[in-house]
């Protein structure tokens, strides 16, 4: 099966929810806020996931009512929150602790959640806390890791969907145990990342165990790791049989290659390329204002312009923008009759 053959691309449903043809957006902290997750949709990604959010996080905004006024509060609510018309909204918990994270599960289905999400694959530091805390660690506490799943699919109606890794380390391997446990207690799709903890974002995906998940379990399963254009999504797919692939690190500073992965236009003029930045800073200053938006956009305007000569130098002048004025300034600044970055 080839991925751009969409006629016969599988149906893949999440309870009452059906995707598209398209990738799915991987959740990255500080990257997959609702203005980004709408430029990718946009762009032909079939569903987009909040950032991964702290189950503490949301149990502290509901415990007391105050707590949703303080700052603290508003940030958390920023990230649950939907850009408009987002459907469905799939909301992306983490946590140690199974009752706290059916708690927490509760909290975001009471705030529109209409999927969750349960992280068990983020290789962060101050995740997994020295391989014994949450995202990726409770591979090793498989345990602990299906109690959490059994738990959150029992205290919601939503479907519950989950991402792991393929294990903690080479020699700690063990995805397809995993994927099995998560199933039967519920967990209606996973999306499995082909690297192991210790490959961070690097190194080769390994497919070979990736289709052997897919084997193993009865639900979807989403591939996730090294697609960087519409070749290694068809790769993926072919030599492991996933229903679709999520894409991450490959869609900093390039929402289009979701659009790439349906079939359409692969190159990106940098006309294109700051219009659409440029688009992306609005969106965030109507999401959470300009001062926090112009701060933030920073970082996504140095992926936009990578690859073309004098990128190095703006990079560096960036930090001058401190106004959504000095950030059109710069932007400006950037000749247009370049060809896209190779």
């Amino acid at each position: 099966m080839r991925f751009l053959d969409l006629a016969n691309v599988p149906v893949v449903r999440i309870g009452e929810h059906e995707l598209g043809p398209g990738a799915t957006v991987a959740p990255m902290a500080g990257i997959t806020n609702p203005p980004f997750r709408q430029l990718c949709r946009e762009l032909g990604a079939s569903l987009s996931t909040t950032e991964l959010i702290s189950c503490h996080a949301l149990v502290y905004l509901h415990r007391k009512r105050s707590n949703r006024g303080r700052k603290l509060g508003a940030k958390i609510l920023s990230l649950i929150e939907p850009y408009p018309g987002e459907q469905p909204l799939c909301v992306q918990i983490f946590g140690r602790d199974p009752q706290m994270m059916a708690e927490a599960a509760r909290i975001a289905v009471g705030e529109g959640a209409e999927i969750i999400d349960l992280n068990f694959g983020c290789p962060a530091r101050q995740v997994i806390k020295n391989g014994e805390g949450a995202g990726v660690a409770l591979m090793r506490d498989p345990q602990t890791l299906t109690e959490i799943a059994r738990q959150v699919v029992q205290a919601v109606e939503v479907p519950v969907t989950a991402k792991t890794r393929l294990g903690y380390s080479p020699s700690e391997k063990n995805a397809v145990d995993i994927a099995r446990r998560l199933v039967d207690v519920g967990v209606q799709l996973l999306c499995i990342h082909g690297r192991t903890k210790d490959q961070g974002h690097s190194g080769p995906v390994d497919f070979d165990t990736l289709a052997e998940v897919v084997t193993a379990v009865s639900v979807p399963v989403i591939g996730n790791g090294g697609i960087r254009g519409r070749a290694d999504a068809e790769e993926m797919l072919a030599r492991t049989g996933c229903a679709r692939v999520s894409i991450g690190q490959g869609a900093k500073g390039n929402p289009w290659i979701f659009r790439e992965v349906v079939g359409g236009s692969i190159e990106t003029s940098l006309s294109e390329r700051l219009a659409t930045c440029k688009r992306h800073l609005e969106l965030y200053i109507d999401w959470i204002g300009e001062s926090r938006a112009v701060l933030e956009m920073r970082k996504h305007a140095a992926w936009y312009l990578k690859g073309f000569d004098g990128a190095a130098v703006l990079r560096g002048r960036l930090g001058q923008a401190v106004d959504t004025k000095s950030f059109l300034a710069l932007l400006d600044e950037v000749p247009v009759g370049e060809s896209p970055p190779r």
